[in-house]
């Protein structure tokens, strides 16, 4: 995020990471990178050492983070070097909520790059990625992780916007451009909705096994670093069908998919499943945006970053 948020200064961090995690912090700085959760980087003077990432939870989003960090803190316990995992606090607690409707967690701070948007572009990086997700769908799923469901987050919202289109909105600066932009697409979003529903039928009726999923295994969530590919931002992890992950790399291909077998085994990606997971993205992108500008807001780096993505996936 772009924004820092009101409610949660430096100075405040500094002291969460003192306190609970015991560290003798000399310096936080604001890191306005990736969008949705908001992020620290924190030192004692010599260099940075500590990645702190704070998300807006509800109570039942919290237990889901908590299950998924321990997830990713299990899976590197137990060797599986790509999975940067959340330090535990002084008590054991791998997420924190010292901030009420808050979730905090504190990564070590690693030396790498990644790239600005999601996309695979390099075919080395696609397979090594392939055969890193390979080897997480084969890993023994934790107890405590969550199951994915298939409800689409926001989605009362946007049938309640749907339902609101023949009055103004008055919310903020792109609250009138939105109902302007959904009004023209309401038949797209109700049609996309319906089919949607309809794949999820399908696959409900799907005996195949569930897995570990990260969720978002996009390019921006993978780390380069001189050891190699490291897989960031676990919040996302629930337990899945393995093409929730699938569609973020294959990209209706299917030339890292010997990669992907080699370390998974010989399983064949579902049409069907791959393009309900790639219509779930588009609506709960939709229902988000449109969510945020019903809302009072205003003109910011983050409002515009949202303007620009919500017409990305709503036809003029």
């Amino acid at each position: 995020m772009r924004d820092e948020p009101t409610e949660i200064s430096c100075e405040l961090v500094a002291g969460i990471l003192n306190e609970h995690w015991g560290f003798d912090v000399a310096a936080v700085s604001y890191a306005p990178v990736g969008f949705g959760s908001y992020h620290w980087i924190a030192s004692t003077g010599k260099g940075p050492q500590w990645f702190v990432t704070a998300d807006r939870v509800a109570t039942n989003g919290r237990r889901a983070i908590t299950a998924a960090m321990q997830t990713a803190h299990e899976l590197a316990g137990h060797g599986y070097e790509f999975v940067v995992p959340p330090l535990p606090d002084r008590t054991g607690n791998l997420v924190h909520k010292t901030i009420a409707g808050w979730a905090f967690t504190v990564l070590p701070y690693l030396q790498g790059w990644s790239t600005p948007d999601g996309a695979w572009d390099d075919p080395t990086e696609r397979e090594q990625i392939a055969q890193i997700l390979g080897r997480l769908h084969a890993a023994p799923p934790p107890e405590a992780l969550q199951r994915w469901d298939f409800a689409i987050p926001d989605r009362d919202n946007l049938l309640a916007a749907l339902a609101d289109l023949d009055r103004p909105w008055s919310t903020g600066p792109y609250a009138e451009p939105t109902r302007l932009r959904l009004a023209a697409a309401h038949d797209y979003v109700h049609n996309k909705l319906k089919h949607y529903d309809a794949l999820v039928r399908q696959l409900e009726a799907s005996d195949d096994p569930w897995v570990i999923t990260h969720g978002e295994p996009h390019s921006a969530n993978v780390l380069r670093t001189t050891n190699g590919m490291r897989l960031v931002d676990w919040e996302t992890a629930r337990l899945a069908p393995r093409e929730r992950d699938l569609a973020a790399i294959l990209d209706g291909t299917t030339d890292v998919l010997p990669a992907y077998q080699s370390e998974a085994g010989p399983f064949t990606p579902r049409p069907e499943a791959l393009e309900l997971f790639d219509t779930w993205w588009s609506l709960a992108e939709i229902a988000s945006y449109v969510h945020l500008f019903r809302q009072p807001h205003t003109n910011s780096e983050d409002t515009k970053q949202s303007w620009q993505d919500l017409t990305e996936y709503l036809p003029d």
